[in-house]
């Protein structure tokens, strides 16, 4: 309705109410009309004298619930629609709003059931579905999320927000592919949504192919000039120092709090050899940031290894410092999509992962999960590469065996295990396959909440065990990676 319909209309119930106050439908009418005008106090005051009339007015109650949510006034709004559904349990509208707030409110268990109960009284109620699929998915709860994105398009085949939502589970759970066409999908239905050709951006880039995730990224910030994340997303996509640093300037524009944006900026101009803001923040209470930590780390190495910004740039750096009659190895395989790109240049690879997700919790900062035991699998599905050879199963189980036989030695090798106990493992059988000119590839080292417990310890303990050392030759911030030459290995004595 227009502006002039609405103030008709509410003239008209005024009008109503005048000549019967005691009308409950009425005042809730009215309520509704002076919400969609903005008169958010009245509108309050009309829902509140509908329930004053009609104690157990279940609709008004959820109308007022709605208004409350929509004001952040949460606490209220749960109170409300709890009324509600006390008054009529049947009412589904309630039960999806009532799961709505919950799980805003960080209640996901609680959302959970309130949402379930909305789909079992209104099963077609595509909204509903979607929602749980969000709440599913905060729970870590991939494969269901996945269903309910799926029944949400089923009712409704032009849910753009569900296919987005689909496209994030999908990329979560490593199915790239998926995740590009469910992004697609969801810019057919509405080609202005920012958000579609971000993620597709990110994607695009994760896939390595930069040109069409750079366009993507272009596209959305076309469509939304002060989209923060993807200027901050396109400056991985750049091979430049200053090219990145002009997007993460347009980010700080867009969002002069941006934090990483603001660390990684120190990051460069440092690289430039302007150390000056790094000094200040390292004096600052951002000095524990994991940035930060990382930034001191790598910026007190004897020399700055080279820097790159996504990583098919560094490894096709690194792919030219090695030796490509070698094989390759990767311990922590997942998906293979850095695998499908190392067997390009190497033409044989030997692949290590249990393919059914990581062996044990991860923990971050202060001992809390940062991802659960099963995380990153690929649902024991072994990869088929020409060139590629997989051993299933964990590090402890599989390598004892594999290294028992001579093995040649290791162009490079890509530790993508994650975690400390993974790591050392790989580390420790693999090194009869390493000399001088084998170059590690560690995918998780650096910037995470506990980065110096998991890949790095464990690199710093073999080199101390082994009385050898390394030196960093590359590195990128944005995807956390680090190559190292070691120095004194076993194999060149």
């Amino acid at each position: 309705m227009t502006v002039d319909e609405l103030e008709k209309s509410e003239a008209s119930l005024r009008e109503i109410i005048a000549l019967k106050p005691d009308l409950a439908e009425a005042h809730n009418n009215l309520g509704i009309t002076l919400q969609e005008l903005g008169k958010l106090d009245e509108a309050e005051a009309s829902y509140t004298q509908a329930i004053a009339l009609k104690p157990d007015y279940a609709q008004a109650c959820n109308n007022l619930g709605n208004m409350m949510k929509g004001q952040g006034r949460l606490d209220d709004a749960e109170a409300i629609y709890e009324q509600a559904i006390s008054f009529k349990p049947d009412l589904a509208e309630a039960h999806y709003n009532l799961g709505n707030t919950l799980k805003e409110r960080g209640r996901l268990d609680e959302a959970e059931t309130s949402l379930k109960q909305a789909i079992v009284l209104k099963p077609d109620l595509a909204e509903a579905h979607y929602n749980l699929g969000i709440t599913l998915q905060e729970l870590g709860r991939l494969d269901e999320a996945e269903a309910s994105y799926n029944q949400a398009i089923t009712l409704k085949p032009d849910f753009a927000g569900a296919y987005i939502n689909l496209g994030n589970t999908f990329q979560e759970l490593g199915r790239l592919e998926e995740a590009e066409a469910s992004y697609k999908q969801a810019i057919a239905l509405e080609p202005d949504y920012a958000e579609a050709h971000s993620n597709l951006g990110t994607t695009q880039g994760e896939l390595g192919r930069l040109d069409d995730s750079k366009a993507n990224f272009r596209q959305a910030i076309a469509l939304k000039p002060d989209f923060a994340e993807a200027l901050w997303n396109i400056h991985a996509v750049e091979n430049t120092i200053e090219d990145a640093e002009y997007w993460i300037d347009q980010c700080l524009i867009a969002d002069a709090k941006h934090v990483k944006a603001n660390l990684t900026k120190v990051a460069l101009k440092f690289y430039q050899g302007d150390r000056s803001d790094f000094d200040k923040l390292m004096q600052s209470e951002l000095k524990q940031h994991p940035y930060m930590r990382t930034f001191d780390w790598v910026l007190g190495l004897p020399k700055l290894p080279d820097l790159y910004f996504n990583r098919w740039s560094f490894f096709d750096a690194i792919i030219k410092q090695s030796i490509a009659t070698r094989p390759f190895y990767e311990f922590g395989v997942w998906r293979a999509v850095a695998f499908k790109y190392l067997i390009k240049s190497f033409k044989k690879g030997y692949g290590f992962d249990t393919f059914t997700g990581l062996p044990e919790d991860w923990y971050g900062e202060n001992g809390s999960v940062s991802q659960k035991a099963g995380t990153y699998t690929s649902d024991g599905n072994v990869p088929n590469i020409e060139g590629g050879e997989f051993i299933v199963g964990k590090f402890e189980d599989t390598l004892p065996g594999f290294f028992s036989e001579s093995r040649p030695m290791a162009s490079l090798i890509n530790f993508d295990a994650d975690l400390y106990s993974s790591t050392i493992c790989a580390l420790n059988f693999s090194k009869q396959v390493m000399d001088k000119d084998t170059i590690l590839i560690f995918d998780e080292l650096i910037i995470n909440d506990s980065w110096e417990q998991d890949e790095f310890k464990a690199l710093n303990e073999f080199c101390s065990i082994n009385q050898c050392s390394y030196e960093v030759i590359a590195i990128s911030f944005f995807t956390a990676q680090v190559a190292v030459k070691l120095k004194g290995v076993l194999n060149d004595i």
